[in-house]
């Protein structure tokens, strides 16, 4: 939360935001004035107000699964203040400020993602990013849906993360390091317990959460049984009353694949969504540590 506002402090031209769930109050209209996303809310709108026709903000939300009617709630109110706002399909989560600075990764905004999960995010200042963030949006708002445009590095349209996911995998020489939301997805599965049977360790932690999205849990705990069963020891849950929400993936502490796709076959083939793949060792290995310190703390706990 607060490295979005310092990003939205920053903004001069243009903010153009995609999410999952924008949800600042109840289906029927109940606003959280209290709540992180009513924030959010309120600072785009002081934006708008503030710069006026200098300054264009879009608001690209998903308008058609269960997040659809808190949404149209949120896209309401930012409608009167000026504020374009449009709803489709996507799964993907990102803000793009001036065309520069770019934040994406796993958070919806509501106050259970921003203040209690477990959540992955990178900012970045990167025109380059940007663009290809911009083009992404760009199909998306004129009506173009999943699988329909193709995106330069680093950043990985819809389904294409797996293919990429697939050749870190299978690529790792030491090490592979991964947090994960749902997990239930063959040729994901099959190529960890290839790249054990080569000698890479690999180190997992993964959400088990007991009261939601508990068919996709169950599917979920059975990967990962199946997973130990080929010899992967090293794969935690975290505790059932916590969302761990990331998505990510690290190969041999100097790659880095990061997004909004669950491992799952309707997330690879179905849902819109965003990944970015860097070659980073300094952030790579951040996030490795960052990764340990989760699972020890789950130990302790």
């Amino acid at each position: 939360m607060p490295v979005l506002t310092g990003l939205l402090d920053h903004a001069r031209v243009s903010v153009d935001l995609l999410a999952f769930s924008f949800a600042v109050g109840s289906a029927t209209g109940h606003l959280d004035f209290k709540g992180a996303p009513f924030q959010i809310m309120q600072k785009l709108k002081e934006l708008k107000k503030k710069h006026g026709r200098k300054m264009t903000i879009r608001v690209y939300l998903e308008g058609a699964r269960d997040t659809a009617a808190r949404n149209r709630v949120t896209a309401d109110h930012l409608a009167k203040a000026g504020i374009i706002v449009k709803m489709g399909a996507t799964h993907a989560k990102g803000f793009c400020v001036d065309g520069r600075y770019l934040l994406i990764g796993s958070t919806n905004l509501t106050g259970q993602s921003i203040f209690k999960n477990n959540e992955t995010n990178l900012l970045l200042d990167d025109k380059k990013a940007s663009g290809e963030f911009g083009k992404y949006f760009e199909h998306l708002w004129n009506g173009g849906g999943h699988g329909g445009v193709k995106l330069r590095k680093p950043l990985l349209p819809d389904g294409t993360f797996k293919k990429t996911l697939l050749a870190m995998i299978n690529g790792a020489k030491k090490r592979l390091e991964f947090s994960i939301y749902f997990f239930s997805q063959k040729d994901i599965e099959a190529a960890l317990i290839r790249a054990h049977k080569r000698g890479v360790q690999v180190t997992g932690f993964i959400n088990q959460h007991r009261t939601f999205g508990l068919d996709d849990v169950r599917r979920t705990r059975k990967t990962i049984s199946r997973l130990r069963e080929a010899g992967l020891a090293d794969l935690h849950f975290d505790q059932p009353n916590m969302f761990t929400h990331s998505k990510y993936m690290i190969k041999d502490r100097g790659e880095l694949l990061l997004g909004s796709g669950n491992w799952l076959d309707r997330d690879v083939t179905v849902h819109p969504q965003l990944y970015i793949h860097l070659t980073d060792a300094a952030l790579a290995k951040r996030l490795a540590k960052h990764l340990a310190k989760q699972i020890a703390k789950q130990a302790a706990d």
